[in-house]
């Protein structure tokens, strides 16, 4: 068994990581939303999928981070400053 770790083109890291947009508008909980997706983005493109099933995916994982992040958003955004 080999140690060398397959080393990826930088198109792939872009595609993987572009859910990290939400470090800057997410802060702490973007941010770890963010490496989420990009961890689960790797290993998507490192399976035996199809292209068009890795891309769909990859799409979906990002959306679902930024989904998720909108959520949480709103849920802290109407417990800490609509209360009277």
């Amino acid at each position: 068994m080999s140690d060398q770790k397959e080393k990826l083109p930088m198109r792939v890291h872009v595609w993987c990581g572009w859910p990290l947009i939400l470090v800057f508008i997410g802060g702490a909980l973007g941010g770890g939303l963010a490496g989420l997706a990009y961890i689960l983005n790797l290993k998507v493109y490192k399976s035996e999928l199809k292209i068009p099933i890795k891309n769909l995916l990859n799409f979906l994982i990002g959306v679902s981070a930024f989904v998720l992040w909108f959520v949480v958003h709103q849920f802290v955004i109407a417990y800490y400053f609509n209360r009277q």
